[in-house]
């Protein structure tokens, strides 16, 4: 009892559906709003409950930004993305002038707060952060019509430290653009606002220049991109100028700084949330390995099963919400068993395996996955290019492991050489050959006198 009274004394409002509650434990507080933490009674779940309080003088005094918060609330229930914060119900309490947004609760870090507390984080992380607010910012800006978020930053990023997942958040300045006509309005923070802005008449692509100077943070874990500026208005007149950060010039990743800059391109040439997503900075960051991993499957393996994954080789790539784990093994001298696992909702226990037989001697390994892999996985276009540049890594690197096995064998027996990984190297001419094969395949002996080696 007294641990049920000890909960009600915490619930300070209740929503008109009886679903969810809001306790005084206050997470945040911005300009207008105020965050609490609170809970849904018919899932069993934390959430996290803003509230907006409408003021006589607001009313009076500056009716368009109660039309932007009103704007927002209205939003956020018609937006579903897994890389967006999901919002679970909002309205509009008229008689007390308050607007109420009810949203998952994220427990982790802001974007900001997880770069600053990492040091220098490895760039495969950024990549893959990269990528979902790509995702979340290609699908506002595709909707009809097209969604501007207008405050894209580090701030509004919120990241789930057990799993890797980023979410955009804090639609308090987004718009809808009308057909036919530009946006209008200074929004945003004063670093992240792009050039475009101060002239008015914009469209999705400020979003892009913001999202820039958000991986710019990520790859320098540096807070204040124009620290030579001491007032905002400098920024502002930085910003107008075309004037790119300074602290850009000491990006010593190539594909990186290049990415950011394309990012940060004139609003003309600047390129969308989807043409970003082909970059060659986004390329396939691919988990290989061929040594026992600490969780060696989600469901019971057999004998075979546990042998493959100890001596065979790894790779995991995720596609949308599908994890994909390739392993591969050499089954005789001419084929390849390859196994692979989906993980449908990454984090969850819902796992599909498919088994395959890849020939060295008569498949090709892009046929082979537009075949075997990219129909039944019903893959993009951008995925099927990502799996097939990991089954080619794969297939390389299970020969390549053969290559060292049948050399220890040949040494202790003197047997003379052949190379029987010849016919896969058809795909290549000599000078790729030469430059791509040398170091990992080497001359192999006759496998006809091999007797007392099995595989």
């Amino acid at each position: 009892m007294s641990s049920c009274s000890s909960t009600s004394s915490q619930v300070a409002e209740t929503d008109p559906t009886g679903q969810y509650e809001r306790y005084n434990e206050m997470l945040g507080e911005g300009f207008y709003k105020k965050v609490y933490k609170g809970f849904d009674n018919l899932n069993g779940m934390e959430i996290a409950w803003c509230r907006i309080k409408i003021t006589t003088k607001m009313s009076k005094s500056d009716p368009d930004t109660v039309m932007r918060l009103c704007t927002e609330a209205c939003l956020v229930k018609n937006i579903h993305h897994e890389n967006i914060v999901k919002c679970y119900r909002s309205w509009i309490d008229y008689e007390n002038k308050i607007i109420h947004i009810i949203t998952e609760l994220f427990t982790s870090m802001t974007m900001r707060q997880y770069i600053m507390n990492h040091v220098l984080v490895d760039v495969t992380a950024v990549k893959k952060w990269c990528r979902q607010i790509l995702n979340a910012l290609d699908y506002l800006h595709t909707r009809n019509p097209p969604i501007l978020h207008r405050d894209v930053k580090v701030e509004n990023m919120f990241v789930c430290g057990n799993s890797g997942t980023v979410k955009l958040g804090d639609f308090g300045v987004a718009t809808v653009l009308k057909p036919g006509h530009g946006a209008v309005g200074v929004f945003g923070t004063a670093q992240y606002m792009a050039p475009e802005i101060f002239r008015g008449n914009y469209n999705q692509l400020v979003d892009i220049h913001s999202f820039g100077i958000c991986v710019l943070q990520m790859v320098t874990g540096i807070d204040k991109l124009y620290g030579e500026c001491t007032y905002k208005e400098q920024i502002y007149k930085e910003i107008m100028a075309g004037v790119r950060p300074e602290v850009l010039s000491t990006v010593t990743d190539t594909q990186a700084k290049q990415f950011i800059e394309r990012c940060l391109s004139p609003a003309y040439k600047r390129p969308s949330a989807k043409e970003l997503l082909n970059d060659p900075f986004l390329g396939p960051s691919v988990a290989s390995t061929s040594t026992v991993r600490t969780n060696l499957s989600l469901m019971p393996c057999s004998i075979r099963d546990q042998v493959d994954r100890l001596v065979g080789v790894e790779k995991e790539v995720e596609f949308g919400d599908r994890k994909v784990n390739f392993l591969g093994k050499m089954k005789d001298r001419v084929m390849i068993r390859i196994v692979l696992s989906i993980i449908y909702n990454v984090g969850g226990n819902e796992v599909e395996e498919m088994e395959l037989e890849f020939s060295i001697q008569k498949d090709k390994v892009d046929q082979f996955v537009m075949k075997n892999i990219a129909k039944q996985l019903e893959l993009s276009t951008e995925d099927v290019a990502v799996a097939i540049e990991i089954m080619d890594q794969l297939i390389k690197e299970v020969m390549c492991n053969q290559n060292s096995a049948y050399k220890g064998v040949l040494n202790a027996q003197n047997l003379s050489d052949e190379d029987p990984f010849s016919s896969y190297y058809e795909y290549y001419d000599d000078k790729q050959k030469s430059e791509r094969m040398s170091n990992c395949f080497g001359k192999l002996s006759k496998l006809s006198k091999l007797r007392t080696f099995s595989w």
